[in-house]
């Protein structure tokens, strides 16, 4: 028995919509890795760890005088 002729084998999805669907996945894939190389923290050319000094001390009150109303 032979398969009938009639019936010619049809894909499931039109050629037209799988293009579309692909460029649109390429498209979306694309748009993300520029995003996050765009928004992403940026190396200024120095050393990855930053200098850290400690603070001068410095008194935050003044001294008491000694001598009062002379």
């Amino acid at each position: 028995m032979s398969p009938d002729r009639r019936h010619t084998y049809h894909a499931p999805r039109d050629r037209r919509e799988v293009v579309i669907a692909v460029a649109a996945s390429a498209a979306i894939v694309l748009v993300t890795a520029v995003m996050i190389w765009v928004l992403g923290p940026h190396d200024s050319g120095t050393s990855s760890t930053p200098t850290i000094t400690a603070p001068i001390s410095t008194p935050t009150t003044k001294p008491a005088s000694t001598t009062q109303g002379r």
